[in-house]
């Protein structure tokens, strides 16, 4: 093992590291260079030699054909793991025990023994674990989330959200790992769970889970659709449904109705406020309501951007805003209700 560098004593910029140069990759190295001076991408890994390969032409950084290798570099100082879900926990793991710093995409494990196990062996290596929900950090989702903290929606009675992608036989097909159980987990654990999150986020801890799950129309293992009732610990009752058999991505929507207020997030990623309806005004959060809506040029959204900028702060002794490792769990254990998983 190499010992870690104390987080006091990180260099800057700070050195990252991609585990996976597949379809999210893009994405972490745009929000890596967005760091500016803050931070640098150091590496970059993949199996497959064509992935890593682009990968190194786009970022000029060190390219490795296997983890191992890439965590030997001295210069890594934190591991982005970008590569299929579930590789993601041992993966992290290897990173932990070689004294890197960990961001790991969702879900940060398929299993609640082996998210166990990559908490512990963080908090054992003296590593920082930064499970990624970028969603969380839309201005959309923060306005929401201070609108219920200020009360303005009274007693809440629902919280519900829809998942409307589009997921094509060919893209399953372009990689064995996609739409299996054990390696994506299906369309609830790969895609509906930044939703899952994001209720959990704005409602609460979820104590009730039913669920129905269908495979109808992809050649795939898991399911590519379904519906799930929730009940929050507050009283509030709240459903999602998922599907990966949209025309396109359709909708990713958030909606909580309450004694006193109304509002509902929507687009493909929670990134317009399309209802915002409460009894009394607040004239300075409905004008950063009504300014809030953004663009996307996909359903990753800006939140990594975000994400990282706060990794980085909180490296640098500022708070840790991102969510953490806890919450992580609780998300996932959330997705196992409903996906039946033992």
């Amino acid at each position: 093992m190499t010992n870690p560098v104390p987080v006091s004593q990180l260099p800057r910029p700070v050195g990252f590291a991609i585990v996976g140069c597949g379809r999210v990759s893009p994405t972490h190295i745009d929000a890596i260079t967005s760091l500016g001076d803050e931070g640098r991408l150091v590496a970059v890994c993949d199996t497959d030699p064509e992935a890593l390969k682009a990968a190194v032409e786009k970022t000029g950084a060190t390219g490795y054909a296997n983890l191992e290798e890439l965590l030997q570099d001295p210069e890594v100082n934190l591991v982005s793991i970008c590569t299929p879900s579930g590789l993601h926990a041992e993966q992290s793991i290897a990173a932990a025990k070689a004294g890197k710093h960990v961001l790991v995409e969702k879900p940060m494990a398929m299993t609640l023994e082996s998210a166990e196990e990559l908490i512990q062996s963080c908090e054992e290596h003296g590593v920082q674990l930064f499970p990624v929900f970028q969603n969380r950090l839309n201005t959309t989702v923060q306005l929401l989330k201070a609108a219920v903290e200020q009360g303005r929606f009274g007693k809440i009675y629902a919280i519900n959200s829809r998942m409307i992608w589009k997921r094509s036989q060919d893209y399953y097909d372009s990689a064995e790992w996609r739409g299996t159980k054990a390696m994506d987990g299906g369309c609830f654990m790969n895609q509906g769970i930044h939703f899952v999150d994001a209720m959990r986020f704005i409602g609460g801890e979820i104590i009730d889970v039913k669920s129905t799950l269908a495979t109808l129309a992809r050649d795939i293992e898991s399911e590519d659709i379904g519906s799930a009732l929730f009940r929050f610990e507050s009283g509030a009752l709240g459903n999602i449904f998922c599907t990966t058999l949209g025309r396109s991505d359709m909708e990713g929507s958030l909606e909580v109705l309450g004694e006193t207020g109304y509002a509902r997030l929507g687009g493909g990623c929670l990134n317009k406020i399309t209802h915002w309806d409460f009894e009394k005004p607040n004239e300075d959060m409905d004008q950063k309501a009504a300014d809030a809506d953004y663009q996307s040029q996909s359903v990753y959204g800006y939140g990594h951007n975000t994400f990282y900028v706060k990794v980085v702060r909180y490296l640098e002794g500022g708070p840790s805003e991102p969510p953490d490792a806890p919450e992580s769990r609780h998300t996932l254990t959330i997705l196992l209700k409903i996906t039946n998983t033992p």
